[in-house]
Formats: structure tokens, sequence, C-alpha cells
């Protein structure tokens, strides 16, 4: 299996949680604006905006309009879980798992068993 390849706003997207998880963010604390944190990571707005978005759509962030994006704990997401379902499966394809290897992880998972 070749090694696989995560999109970069699904990076941004991981460490932001990774440190809201360490405590580095907390409930409350406003995250920085598309702009400012796209010109700190060298990385185009849209791809932060993305990041945000998903995040949101995890009930991780949510926005305020004109006011900025918070880390929440309370909200709630507005996830379609077949669209959300769609939407990780289609980047496992992306990232150039074959359908096999997807069908055998959600197997494994389902069993029980370690994925490997």
């Amino acid at each position: 299996m070749k090694e696989p390849k995560m999109s970069l706003y699904l990076v941004i997207g991981e460490n932001i949680k990774r440190r809201i998880r360490a405590g580095l963010l907390k409930e409350g604390d406003k995250l920085p604006s598309c702009r400012d944190f796209a010109a700190e990571l060298g990385v185009n707005p849209n791809t932060v905006q993305r990041a945000y978005t998903q995040l949101e759509d995890e009930g991780v962030v949510f926005t305020i309009a004109k006011k900025g994006v918070f880390v929440s704990s309370t909200h709630r997401p507005k996830v379609d879980r077949n669209k959300l379902l769609a939407t990780k499966i289609a980047e496992l394809k992306n990232m150039g798992y074959a359908r096999e290897e997807i069908l055998s992880a959600i197997d494994a998972i389902f069993e029980g068993q370690p994925v490997l």
C-alpha cells in the first residue's frame, strides 16, 4: 500500500484539534482570521477556510459573523451523517487506498480487530 498523503486542510484541522486536546486552546478562544493564519502558515486563505469549515462541521469550532471563529465544547455539529461518511471514504480513495483496503479496514473495525 502506498503511503497516504493527507490534504493540507485536514493537517491544519488536526493540528488545531491537537492544540485543543493539549489545552493550548480552550473553549471560547478565538482562532486567527483565515488571512492571518494563512499568512502565518504560508498557505492560501481558502485552505484555512476549508479547515475551519471542516472543524465547524465536526462541532469543534463555531463562527460568529463578523466576529470570528471560536473553540467550542458545546456547539453541536450540523453534519449530515451520510455526507460525512461519503466525504471520508472519498478522502481515503483520493489518498490512494483501493476499494478492498477500505472495505478490509471497515470489516476489521466492526469486528474489533486492529486495522493493519
